[in-house]
């Protein structure tokens, strides 16, 4: 015994500091399992969580037994090894990283904005690299009355839920007789001039009689695609009374908002709604008691047919001076050079995040709770079919469900669940873009953006198609 020590007295200090570093990586190993472990509970399935935490076990009884007890030849072949790896996963981590400059930026908005600019020029069109609030700017210096569009996601901003409790009013709708500037997703910006109402239609068609009236979000407003190619312009170039009641950003209860403001008091023949499945879950919008009225009380309105002025006033008065300031803070942000973040390499968040990404290992996506869009949808049709109106839901396409995305892919059959099993006609825009040879080319620039014009184009011929078999009934 005495004698064996002595020799291991004797290592070279390579040896030594071998055995400290294949020790010191079982113990990394195992720590940096536990610290992850929350994580993978979230993301992954359970049986990955336990096999991920007993390979980190018997990485460290590994390590420690050849730490304490390998030759030195064993340590000093195990700690080259380690090392190698130790490097290859920095090197990954710096490769990935070089390969998308976008991710240099830890603010999504700027993420968003590079990757369209550059999908856009890859494709060979001129990219208009304005932010909103520039083009609401440029088009002010030609005498326009320009403003930002409103969406309904600026309630969760904390100075705009203290005007809606302070002003009494909660608007579902932009500013009128307006430009309104929207987005910009590769091919240019989509603006227009809004009604009397502040949508997205001809000077007093809202106002009525209309035959079909549409609510929905984003896609239904016509994001983002050039005027006269939107799926609602096509459904009004075959019904010209087509009313387009859109709101960018609004959930499902905002749209059920805007059906009781807006659509219930034209009571038309047919009632699109444009059902974006990621937004069926009210989430913040539940707590908003404004928006819960509408669902809780079939009575309840704000008058905002009225009170246009009310809300042409709000939104110049606070929504528009956010998002102008929002855009300046972005263009100084896009401005300043990024450096290469260095201090995210150590962290290997890109190759961590190609591992979590694995659907073999990651947990099936819980269910939605969709208790209150399933009220919601009775609302629409039960109050619709009281004036003899039909009601047509279109369960919107979108780039995650046509590649797969599992948490996609689950809403969309809770949605489509609850949507067949109402009175309404279902057109289902999800499987009308599947049965595509290329799904993906339906939208704009190939990526995570709206359909493109032939995208709309194809979810018009199927909702024309409804409208005509709803009027014939």
């Amino acid at each position: 015994m005495i004698f064996s020590f002595s020799l291991k007295g004797l290592e070279p200090a390579s040896v030594r500091i071998g055995r400290a570093l294949v020790a010191a990586a079982g113990v990394a190993t195992l720590a940096l399992a536990l610290y992850r472990i929350p994580v993978w509970l979230d993301a992954w399935s359970g049986s990955a969580v336990v096999v991920a935490i007993t390979s980190a076990v018997a990485a460290l009884v590994l390590a420690v037994g050849i730490a304490v007890r390998g030759s030195g030849r064993a340590v000093e072949r195990a700690a080259t090894e380690i090392s190698f790896l130790g490097c290859a996963l920095v090197a990954a981590e710096a490769i990935l990283l070089l390969r998308a400059p976008e991710k240099w930026s830890d603010d999504p908005l700027v993420q968003q904005l590079i990757v369209h600019e550059h999908a856009a020029r890859a494709e060979g069109i001129a990219y208009d690299g304005r932010l909103p609030a520039e083009v609401v700017g440029d088009l002010q210096a030609q005498g326009l009355d320009a403003v930002p569009g409103f969406a309904s996601t600026m309630m969760r901003n904390a100075a705009v839920a203290t005007a809606i409790r302070e002003r009494g009013l909660l608007p579902l709708s932009n500013v009128a007789n307006a430009v309104v500037v929207e987005c910009n997703e590769g091919p240019g910006y989509f603006q227009f001039r809004s009604d009397e109402f502040g949508f997205n239609n001809p000077p007093g068609l809202a106002a009525g009689p209309v035959d079909v009236a549409v609510i929905g979000e984003s896609l239904a407003l016509g994001h983002c695609v050039a005027p006269s190619t939107s799926a609602v312009d096509l459904v009004r170039a075959r019904f010209p009374r087509t009313a387009n009641f859109g709101i960018a950003g609004s959930r499902v209860l905002s749209q059920l908002g805007v059906f009781r403001e807006y659509v219930e008091p034209l009571e038309p023949k047919v009632v699109v709604w444009f059902v974006n499945v990621n937004f069926a879950e009210p989430r913040y919008e539940s707590e908003r008691p404004r928006l819960m009225r509408y669902l809780d009380d079939a009575s309840f309105s704000q008058g905002l047919r009225r009170r246009q002025h009310d809300v042409d006033t709000f939104i110049r008065e606070v929504a528009v001076p956010m998002s102008l300031r929002r855009d300046y803070a972005l263009r100084e942000e896009l401005e300043a050079p990024s450096p290469f973040p260095f201090d995210r390499v150590i962290t290997l968040a890109e190759v961590r995040r190609v591992v979590d990404s694995q659907s073999a290992i990651r947990r099936p996506p819980a269910l939605p709770d969709l208790s209150q869009f399933e009220r919601a949808v009775d609302r629409v049709t039960e109050t619709t079919g009281r004036w003899g109106g039909g009601v047509v839901a279109v369960i919107l396409p979108s780039y995650e469900l046509s590649v797969g995305q599992p948490s996609y892919v689950a809403r969309y059959n809770a949605v489509a669940e609850v949507l067949r099993a109402s009175s309404a006609t279902v057109v289902d825009g999800v499987a009308l873009f599947a049965a595509e040879p290329d799904a993906l080319g339906l939208y704009t620039l190939r990526m995570d953006n709206h359909p493109n014009e032939r995208g709309h184009a194809l979810l018009a011929e199927a909702l024309i198609h409804a409208i005509d078999s709803k009027e014939k009934s």
